[in-house]
């Protein structure tokens, strides 16, 4: 897959890839045969608090040989679920005399959901009050060192750690991003009096804004504890197994980072699930020649959306996870709790809600015969005849019909009665407009037309829902790759190594020598060269991509503007500039001075991307039954297709229902159905653009 050195790149002479995504209600395992180029595919249920052994059971179904595994790749919630739950490590705070409580003190401006919330409560620092404990030191804004830290008793400071039971330990000290000599011997003496994770925030956030660096750092430190036990165990079992293979953890920034990487940098794995199916989606515009699309990654628990243009997934650098501040890059996707497990429940005034709350992987829906017994939209879509009950779906479910039926009759004594297939089809339209809400969120309020945009439906749920959520925003067209239940850990299994690396340095642009933005460029490139290559990547399978953050003076709020060396002059970042303002807020200021914050180098160590075909051409007739399917508000008479069986470049319309290992796709009246050759599916949507 990859022409690079070890541990990703010399030929070896195993036989597979792997990609694992661990989601709220399945682990899904993608694998690849290196010399047929094969995909295999299984999916097992998710083990809540055992993350690995979900894993392992899915590399056991799939039936590999774990000796001939090359590479695997492993997308994971371990961290987002640690915060969630408040289940992180019992962290210290070590920070310069004066801003102990920057942590509470923040903004001084309610978080975001609060602003109108009476019962607004400030969500505690993750930190106790008595464990911030101020030191003596002190660095200026320009970097210059004006109080030492050499004379501090940290012998007494990690005594008095011990005794607190303290677990892990951050080092946050004011304007550290301008120099971190002070928290770097902070961190050196600390090591040396206790055996614990110990990071400092320039090496977590090297930038300006001390709340948001102390913010992502403490965050940091709570959660390493936590996911370099679950990375140590998950390698012990792996070996255990017979899988001697370079495991890799996808990273928030869309690329992969080894177990080293994300045991020292834990915020990074964030995301780590739903950016892979991102990655997936754009290797499916590659093959398919799409430049702009919008991912809808649905799955049992969860919604997650992101915008994709010109192939490139939009990247934050200023995050919130939780109630927490994180100013770390992370691909730019938005999430709401709206997956196929999502409950649907009357409100106290008498009106029907669906989610955020979900049945999970255990019990589940109704119709899994798990012991579940309320209503789900995965329920509702059984009712409404889009599932099968004469088939087992991927990982041997069999459906029961009767049990959503009864969760539905329960749900319908709450509404005076109501019809159940009537209110079936409600809770699908009251998911599709909260969904609709989480693609405007990426795309209008980003400065971006949905209607400019593909939608590319995938996960286990999102084939079901892309066309009606289409029909919702009038985008034009929906895609449906191959594998859409598979797409995340087929983006991991595609992920290229990556980091990121970013300078604070700048000023007015009028101030600035060009010379010395590229002599400092050409300092991070060397860095960055030397790490990949560490990590076995030579140098001509590297890409090295720069970016300034550029605001108007006097605003907050910075863009990231590309830069290429060779082309690089002062009017063409302001030209780039100006652009991105517009195209962002609508206007931009040619009469105000613009200047640079932080200088950004992304850096990929790349693989090599395999080329999924298709069967040209197929005698066998793809239809497998015909049944009567719920739309706009009548039963229709459906074809059933198998998606193995379709041939490519062969067209039909819609009403249909199409099958396959990890998904079903639910084609509405009137659509037009095309077979890419790679078989996707491209669809058209029949309203025409408004």
């Amino acid at each position: 897959m990859c022409h690079c050195q070890k541990p990703w790149g010399r030929v070896l002479p195993k036989e597979y890839l792997v990609g694992i995504d661990v989601g709220g209600t399945f682990t899904d395992i993608l694998c690849l045969e290196v010399n047929s180029q094969k995909l295999l595919e299984a999916k097992v249920p998710s083990l809540p608090g055992r993350q690995w052994e979900g894993v392992l059971n899915a590399l056991i179904e799939l039936g590999i040989n774990a000796e001939e595994i090359s590479a695997f790749v492993h997308g994971t919630t371990i961290a987002t679920n640690a915060l969630l739950e408040k289940k992180g490590a019992k962290t210290a705070l070590i920070t310069t005399k004066g801003f102990r409580d920057t942590l509470e003190i923040g903004r001084t401006r309610r978080l975001t959901g609060g602003l109108f919330d009476i019962k607004f409560v400030r969500p505690s620092p993750l930190v106790e009050r008595n464990l911030r404990i101020e030191v003596p030191e002190r660095t200026s804004a320009y970097g210059t060192i004006l109080n030492e830290i050499e004379d501090y008793d940290f012998v007494k400071l990690g005594s008095l750690l011990e005794r607190s039971g303290v677990e892990s330990v951050a080092v946050c000290f004011v304007n550290s991003y301008a120099n971190a000599q002070n928290e770097k011997k902070a961190v050196s003496s600390l090591k040396k009096e206790l055996e614990l994770p110990v990071c400092y925030s320039a090496g977590i956030v090297p930038e300006q804004g001390e709340f948001h660096r102390f913010s992502s750092c403490v965050l940091n430190a709570y959660l390493t504890p936590v996911v370099r036990k679950y990375l140590s165990t998950l390698k012990i079992e792996l070996q255990g197994r017979g899988v001697d293979s370079p495991v890799n953890i996808m990273g928030s920034n869309g690329g992969a980072m080894t177990l080293e990487q994300a045991g020292d940098f834990a915020v990074g794995t964030f995301l780590s699930g739903p950016v892979g199916g991102v990655g997936g989606a754009v290797r499916v515009c590659e093959m398919t020649d799409v430049k702009d699309s919008i991912t809808f990654d649905m799955g049992g628990t969860s919604t997650d959306v992101a915008l994709i243009h010109n192939r490139r997934p939009r990247i934050s650098y200023d995050n919130q996870i939780d109630a927490f501040p994180l100013q770390v890059p992370q691909l730019d996707i938005h999430t709401i709790g709206a997956g196929g497990g999502s409950i649907a429940w009357v409100q106290e005034d008498g009106t029907l809600e669906v989610g955020p709350h979900s049945a999970g992987a255990l019990p589940g829906p109704a119709c899994y015969g798990r012991g579940g017994i309320q209503p789900t939209i995965s329920d509702a879509n059984l009712i409404l005849g889009r599932l099968p009950i004469k088939r087992k779906l991927s990982g041997g479910l069999e459906l029961n019909k009767g049990a959503s039926e009864a969760a539905f009759a329960q749900l319908s004594k709450k509404l005076q009665g109501a019809d159940i297939t009537s209110l079936a089809d409600g809770v699908l339209r009251i998911a599709v407009a909260k969904m609709a809400g989480a693609v405007r969120e990426v795309s209008v309020h980003r400065g971006f037309d949905p209607r400019d945009f593909a939608l590319l439906g995938f996960g286990g749920a999102g084939p079901m829902h892309v066309f009606l959520v289409a029909e919702e925003l009038a985008v034009p067209t929906v895609i449906v790759p191959r594998y859409p239940g598979h797409l995340s850990a087929m983006g991991q299994l595609l992920a290229d190594q990556r980091q990121d690396m970013v300078l604070s340095w700048g000023g007015r642009l009028e101030n600035l020598s060009g010379g010395d933005l590229l002599s400092r460029i050409e300092v991070m490139e060397k860095e960055s060269e030397a790490l990949l290559s560490g990590n076995g990547f030579a140098l001509d399978r590297q890409r090295h991509e720069f970016s300034v953050d550029m605001r108007y003076t006097g605003q907050s709020f910075t863009l990231a503007v590309p830069i290429e060396k060779k082309k690089m002059t002062w009017d063409s970042l302001r030209r780039g500039f100006g652009e991105r303002h517009e195209q962002t807020f609508g206007h931009q200021d040619s009469s105000n001075e613009c200047e640079i914050v932080n200088l950004r180098l992304v850096s990929r160590g790349l693989v090599d991307k395999p080329v999924l075909t298709f069967s040209e051409k197929n005698d066998k007739n793809p239809i497998i039954e015909s049944r009567k399917i719920w739309f706009d508000g009548a039963w229709v008479e459906c074809s059933i297709l198998d998606r193995e069986l379709m041939a490519a470049e062969s067209t039909f319309v819609g009403p249909a229902i199409i099958e396959e290992a990890g998904g079903t796709t639910v084609v509405p009246p009137k659509w037009k159905v095309s077979v890419h050759l790679s078989g996707t599916l491209f669809c058209e949507n029949p309203f025409k653009k408004i």
